[in-house]
């Protein structure tokens, strides 16, 4: 294919992501007249990318695994398919795809443009794992052309550890929120128990042990609130929690899991509060959503989600790791009355419209295809 065709890719660890996240930078890229190739393990989400007018490649990944063999396969399945499209840029998503991409592309001569979308599980647990993954980013990161974070913290990190190239590391307010999909005008009036929601991947690293004993001890006297649970289990990551804890939560007091939702604006229209008791986090979609939507927010003093959530403007602060603490911001949040907490949202609704809105981000994936 030559490349004038003005071909890109987008290659991330699961479809699912590059659906739900960067639908709208694939939008604006086929609306511009790019030809979007998709490259990713297949899941259900892959044959949704083609009805998006993508075209989706099969990518089969290890997606947690460190083995040197099966890693060696994924650099050689990449460099084999740049070779054969000629994107005029690769972009690249979640962490094997940011290190063994950039590898690839380069030996093909193709700019790549990674997204670190929050140093996460790798950086949190410190040891033989963390090295290296340290490593690769110093490895591969100096040869990408541009690579995005998220926060200011990671940003930080990524320079002074020279991870990443100080002139080649740009921040980005996430991935962006749509402010149209999620809007305020969407919220439902219920008479019921204070419902709290946790919306995102099924993992201990987002603090949801911590959550269900909290949530547990605030009904222990009596039904004060419900938690809900939204999103996968068994996905492939080290901090997973398996089906069987998470049917075993839904089955306490006040806890329920709804599974995974592909419009979760309707569930966020049912709920009061959101929380996120995380360890760490690039710039977490669930309160940005949860912000456009207009309402309060929990979520741990952490990298991440600090920098969305000031404490008692737009939400709630607690320690992380800390069952006490969030209990105690859980309770603080079920007590204030209604005019606070839609204060609360009010402001939080204002922060995305002026810092989170998903055109900038759109917007930066343009400027890069111009300067290239």
């Amino acid at each position: 294919m030559p490349i004038s065709e003005k071909i890109v890719t987008l290659s991330s660890n699961t479809s699912w992501y590059l659906f739900n996240f960067r639908a709208s930078t694939i939008k604006a890229l086929l609306n511009k007249g790019y030809r979007v190739v998709c490259l990713s393990p297949e899941d259900e989400y892959s044959e949704r990318l083609v009805e998006m007018g993508c075209d989706w490649i099969s990518l089969p990944m290890d997606k947690k695994g460190i083995s040197v063999l099966n890693d060696a396969r994924f650099i050689l399945r990449l460099t084999s398919h740049y070779r054969s499209i000629k994107p005029v840029a690769a972009f690249h998503f979640t962490i094997k795809n940011n290190v063994y991409g950039t590898w690839a592309a380069t030996l093909n001569g193709i700019p790549a443009v990674n997204n670190v979308s929050g140093l996460g599980t790798a950086f949190i647990h410190k040891g033989m794992v963390s090295l290296m993954v340290r490593v690769l980013y110093r490895l591969s990161q100096p040869l990408a052309y541009r690579v995005f974070c998220q926060n200011e913290e990671d940003h930080r990190l990524l320079r002074e550890s020279r991870l990443v190239p100080p002139d080649r590391l740009y921040l980005l307010p996430g991935s962006g929120v749509d402010l149209q999909r999620f809007h305020p005008d969407l919220r439902m009036s219920y008479s019921g128990p204070f419902r709290f929601l946790y919306a995102g991947r099924m993992l201990a690293d987002k603090g949801l042990h911590e959550l269900i004993d909290a949530v547990l001890r605030i009904n222990v006297q009596g039904m004060r609130c419900e938690l809900w649970l939204c999103g996968f289990v068994g996905v492939e990551n080290v901090s997973a929690i398996s089906k069987e804890i998470v049917e075993e939560w839904s089955g306490q007091p006040g806890v329920r899991w709804l599974g995974p939702r592909d419009r979760i604006e309707e569930v966020y229209a049912q709920v009061d509060c959101v929380v996120l008791p995380s360890y760490r986090e690039g710039m977490p979609r669930s309160l940005l959503e949860a912000g456009a939507m207009g309402l309060p927010v929990v979520a741990t003093h952490v990298p991440g989600c600090r920098n969305i959530v000031t404490h008692g403007v737009n939400g709630l602060l607690c320690e992380p790791k800390d069952v006490g603490s969030l209990q105690s911001a859980l309770e603080k949040m079920i007590e204030l009355d209604m005019e606070e907490r839609c204060r609360m949202g009010i402001a939080g609704r204002k922060r995305v419209e002026e810092e989170f809105d998903e055109q900038l981000v759109v917007k930066a994936v343009l400027d890069v295809l111009e300067k290239l």
